[in-house]
């Protein structure tokens, strides 16, 4: 009998900004050898490389952009065809993938609610980021005014820092990651209207994964956090798994006539354990389509609330008491334990819900954010689990309520 650890990892370890999360699969098989291949993939354009560097280095202070060397990567995000994926070079024995889409509305409207540090990243990323906090306190405040800033594009807006970030369980193993990481987010005149840039660059090893879990389909956005190293795959509950090193370029380039931002997304992931990377191309595009999906679908859903909307209900859930929170989202978990999961059949997330052990150790932080995911989804028209929406869509203000 032959074991051949076959990595089909990726779907989600990050995203972002990012930001987000990929899966590592290890399959069992009798009697195969080798590694499966990845599928033939068209590769990025070798002049479009200098472009990717020069926005890399942005995360070092001794870096001023330069938009000229940006024009080349600009257009070529603006001009390719939606769904288009293409495999990158290797960078620091990271393999990488780009895939492109688009998302209907201007880039103001993007960026209220993906980059506003009054809306968690979650919200528009809900199968990626489990959460995010910048670390740089300028850069946090900052983000404030960006929006405002891309009307005037004739005016470079760079903002340089530190966040730190943390993953969903990702789809085959439940394994989930946190790591600190450099962050540029910058806006720029672009050819056809303005262009927003994010960078970030994980240089040191996150923390070790841990155990989770993805309740039902994972577009339905459920998620369990144990808190205890290892992966929640049969077999495999020892592994000691990290990012080693991990970097993603995002860039958003609106059409003003258009009324569409197209959007482009570089990763680079090296990721496994016993310092082994797992990670191919091929797993980086599908985390990367499923952070694109998700996107796309909460930011075009006709009942999505205006951002201001959200920030405020964010903030109102925020100062709830701890008692209080606990109070909402029992009803949660319990409709968890009540769907007698297939993936709640395993340790420890049994008997962490069944003894109410889970509900005690969750953080405000955490059960903030499943009333808001719980309420975002009453609201695009996605089933909630708790009811916290209304389902009348005839007025926005009170088309969401707790």
């Amino acid at each position: 009998m032959k074991i051949i650890l076959l990595p089909n990892y990726l779907c989600r370890l990050y995203h972002r900004f990012t930001g987000a999360s990929y899966i590592f699969t290890v399959l069992f098989l009798l009697g195969t050898t080798g590694f499966a291949q990845s599928q033939e993939q068209q590769t990025l354009p070798d002049h479009i490389y200098p472009g990717l560097e020069h926005v890399l280095s942005l995360t070092q202070p001794v870096t001023d952009l330069d938009p000229e060397q940006l024009s080349e990567l600009i257009n070529f995000v603006g001009a390719i065809p939606v769904g288009s994926s293409m495999d990158l070079k290797k960078r620091q024995g990271a393999a990488g993938a780009f895939y492109g889409f688009s998302v209907q509305g201007d880039l103001a409207r993007v960026m209220d609610y993906a980059y506003s540090p009054d809306i968690p990243t979650y919200i528009t990323m809900p199968s990626s980021i489990k959460n995010q906090k910048w670390l740089t306190p300028q850069v946090h405040h900052a983000l404030r005014n960006l929006p405002r800033n891309v009307e005037s594009t004739d005016a470079v807006h760079l903002l340089r820092g530190r966040d730190h970030e943390a993953i969903t369980p990702d789809t085959h193993t439940g394994g989930y990651y946190s790591y600190n990481q450099d962050r540029v987010v910058t806006v720029l005149p672009g050819p056809t209207g303005p262009v927003l840039i994010s960078v970030s660059i994980q240089n040191d090893s996150s923390e070790v994964g841990k155990k989770g879990c993805i309740i039902g389909e994972d577009e339905d956005w459920n998620y369990l956090y144990s808190g205890e190293k290892g992966l929640n795959k049969t077999g495999l509950g020892w592994v000691s798994s990290y990012m080693y090193y991990a970097s993603s370029i995002i860039i958003y380039v609106a059409d003003s006539t258009e009324n569409v931002v197209h959007i482009g997304s570089f990763k680079w992931l090296n990721a496994g354990w016993a310092k082994m990377n797992m990670v191919k191309s091929n797993h980086i595009l599908k985390g990367i389509e499923r952070f694109a999906s998700d996107f796309k679908i909460v930011l075009e859903a006709p009942g999505l609330p205006d951002a201001s909307v959200l920030a405020k209900k964010y903030k109102d859930l925020l100062q709830n008491s701890e008692q209080g929170l606990q109070q909402m989202v029992s009803p949660y978990l319990q409709a968890l334990e009540d769907s007698k999961s297939a993936e709640l059949s395993s340790n420890p997330f049994k008997k962490l819900l069944a003894s109410g052990e889970y509900l005690e150790q969750m953080s405000r932080e955490e059960m903030v954010k499943v009333l808001m995911l719980e309420y975002v989804k009453g609201c695009i028209g996605k089933e909630a689990l708790l009811q916290l929406a209304s389902q009348s869509t005839q007025d926005q203000s009170s088309a969401c309520l707790l």
